[in-house]
């Protein structure tokens, strides 16, 4: 997962796990004899009849015995070719799309007026999104929006004015050189600490700055030739700017040979370096660390040191740098962080270099998709409150609900009944469970913006309040508990699961149609949010979850017997994903998909069961001739599926722990007797695995 920006504080890189939920590939939409790529909901029928699959993505020239992917979605695949930019589409992918261009419109409709009551929403949103679109107006401010600063900068003249305007960046969610971000205490997860991280690199990571290999060395070039630019269209001479470039990328490439890679930055274990203030003043000796702490109001508690190496790298360069080295990375830090919010001149610039070549983007986005993306980023719950409003009913909310209550005691149920794990297993799993929260749609208390002040023809100014906002919440938090914590807009289309706050958040977003629809069947919800969110459930307490305890603290509960009985069983899903090819000689690596591969197998059993259980007090009736149970089956494979070019197969299949879509479909069901029983495959199919060689773990 990955929204368009982060917002303030997480550009600081908040120390928090998250892993990416599940269910990103294809979702369904309205049913049309010719399906297209569009997303609107289907309501019920004139006689009230809820919607069921969507009978126009079958290719009903396949027995779905034999080939139920196809059966499912080829033709809604053979009617919607992949867009030329994209390496896969599906009706997920056209689910992003379409809600961007929801969040859109809101804020083109609000913005339309100007008089809206002061500090209200609806005035934040349009005033921020208006003065995004004045793109005449940014361009003729040229660098006056950041006079102020460059001015304190250009004022540098001892260590302690270096610090002060350190401070200041940092005011900013500019991490130079290292940042402050709160995050989960990562032993007592139930409250935030003060995380000191690395920051200040302009490149990805330190194989940028070190790595021997040609792509990296002309991504070195390239990037002190960007600096060079960005210097001179700052206001720098061209000589100038180019002693600073040099300057400054030696100064960057000596803060990343004391960085950690980007493996070892990802492990919170590596990272966890858990101190008291004092120590952090021994550590860094350098950083006035009293001045800054209460500059921030923050609490003088233990906190956590990331990466100690680099800080006292850090250290040793604001003992060593001369001043004028940290004055030209410090102006060099704002141009770059404020360049998308600046001139033309700076934001093709910054495109050129941050997007183009180093993410591979082929064209700049619209202006108004990245005035909403802003927008988005900056101020997310008034975004929310607004998405929530046209597009989440609290109806809906409660039936989402109902929905996960129902996973949920489901998978209390089958812990119980499980043959292979140890009893006191048993017990610290349904602790787990217990305590396993799931947010949906929206947090329950939404943010107050109304202290910011917002105008219009002032773009730089309201991105400045409003990242000066969200820093100080972030910081607000820290040595406090962890409580309704979201990383997430609730217009996000996103979703994600935390081990550590042992929580699966799906926001307003993410709960439309395809993965979710009020007017549709309880058969198809089960079907497409359902085994999503029974696989994540189940990722809580399988052997990734099983590192954290229901507090969330790093503690593996699982006993060496469970975690080989679970191996055991799962050997049968890793050969059988041996054996999945997506051209000649090219198949799956089956202990690389095993978990999620065994946590699909897990998420339609369980969603199938609590769909069952549900239909004993209300039963569900048959809708376009299939019945429910044919509905569960067909709702997921059709929001599993997604048209993907061999290329991004390949990539896929040598580094995603996921089964490309059509495997994922036919790994799970080809293991169900459930299924077999809901379309009468007979022994034999294509679809029916032998008896002896079915899988089943959970």
């Amino acid at each position: 997962m990955k929204p368009c920006e982060s917002n303030a504080p997480q550009l600081m890189q908040r120390l928090v796990s998250a892993v990416s939920i599940s269910f990103v590939l294809a979702l369904g939409s309205c049913a049309t004899p010719a399906p297209t790529s569009g997303n609107a909901p289907r309501a019920p029928d004139a006689r009230g009849i809820a919607k069921g699959v969507e009978t126009g993505d079958l290719n009903r020239t396949i027995d779905p015995c034999t080939d139920f992917y196809e059966f499912a979605n080829g033709t809604w695949r053979a009617h919607n070719p992949i867009p030329a930019l994209m390496p896969r589409w599906s009706r997920r992918f056209a689910a992003h799309e379409a809600n961007k261009l929801q969040v859109q419109n809101i804020l083109e409709s609000v913005s339309q007026r100007n008089d809206w009551p002061a500090g209200s929403t609806e005035q934040l949103l349009s005033d921020h999104y208006a003065s995004c679109m004045d793109e005449a107006g940014i361009d003729a401010a040229g660098l006056k929006p950041l006079a102020p600063l460059l001015a304190e900068i250009d004022g540098i003249r001892n260590p302690a004015d270096v610090q002060h305007v350190i401070r200041r960046l940092h005011e900013l969610a500019i991490p130079a050189p290292f940042g402050i971000a709160g995050g989960m205490d990562y032993h007592e997860p139930g409250r935030f600490i003060a995380n000191v991280v690395g920051g200040g690199l302009g490149l990805p990571d330190r194989d940028y700055y070190l790595n021997p290999e040609p792509r990296f060395a002309d991504a070195r070039t390239k990037y002190q030739a960007h600096v060079t630019n960005i210097l001179r269209l700052g206001g720098m001479p061209d000589v100038a700017a180019r002693a600073a470039a040099d300057s400054i990328v030696a100064l960057e490439k000596r803060l990343a040979a004391a960085s950690l890679d980007s493996a070892a930055a990802a492990d919170q274990a590596a990272t966890d370096h858990k101190t008291t203030f004092a120590a952090l003043q021994r550590l860094v000796p350098h950083v006035d660390w009293e001045v800054y702490f209460n500059d921030a109001a923050l609490p003088l508690i233990d906190l956590n040191v990331a990466e100690p190496k680099l800080m006292q790298q850090v250290d040793k360069e604001l003992a060593e740098t001369p001043v004028a080295v940290w004055q030209a990375y410090l102006r060099w830090q704002l141009l770059d962080a404020a360049s998308p919010s600046l001139a033309r001149a700076f934001v093709e610039a910054s495109f050129n270099f941050h997007d183009k070549f180093l993410g591979n983007a082929t064209a700049m986005k619209p202006r108004a998709q990245r005035c909403t993306e802003s927008t988005e980023a900056l101020l997310g719950d008034a975004v929310g409150k607004k998405y929530v409003d046209r597009y989440f009913p609290p109806a809906a909310k409660a039936k989402a609900r109902a929905l996960a209550g129902a996973l949920l005691a489901e998978l209390k149920r089958q812990v119980v009944d499980l043959s292979w794990m140890a009893p006191e297993t048993k017990t610290k799993a349904l602790a787990k469970l217990a305590t396993q929260n799931v947010q949906l749609g929206y947090p329950d208390t939404w943010k107050n913006y109304s202290i910011v002040t917002i105008r219009r023809k002032v773009f730089w100014a309201n991105v400045a309040a409003l990242r000066k906002f969200n820093v100080a919440d972030d910081r607000n938090h820290i040595g406090k508990p962890t409580g309704d914590y979201w990383r997430l807009a609730p217009s996000s289309p996103d979703a994600y699961l935390d081990f550590q706050l042992n929580q699966l958040v799906l926001p307003a977003g993410f709960l439309q149609p395809p993965a979710f629809d009020l007017n549709a069947s309880d058969a198809v919800n089960y079907g497409a949010m359902g085994v999503a969110l029974a696989h994540d459930m189940t990722h809580h307490i399988d052997p990734a979850g099983a590192e954290f305890d229901d507090a969330g603290r790093p503690n593996n509960w699982w006993t060496e017997a469970d975690r080989n009985a679970f191996n055991q069983r799962g050997q049968c899903v890793s050969e059988q994903f041996e054996n999945y090819f997506i051209e000649p000689g090219v198949h799956h690596q089956g202990q690389r998909v095993l978990s999620e591969a065994v946590a699909d197998l897990a998420g339609v059993g369980l969603a199938y069961q609590a769909l069952e259980r549900s239909m004993q007090h209300h039963p569900l009736p048959v809708i376009d001739g299939f019945t429910p149970e044919q509905q569960f089956f067909i709702a997921w494979a059709q929001v599993s599926g997604a048209a993907m070019r061999l290329e991004a197969q390949r990539q896929l299949i040598n580094g995603d722990p996921h089964p490309v879509p059509k495997f994922r479909v036919i790994g799970a069901l080809s293991n169900s007797p459930l299924f077999q029983q809901a379309f009468s495959c007979k022994a034999g199919s294509a679809m029916v695995r032998p008896v002896e060689k079915r899988c089943a773990v959970w």
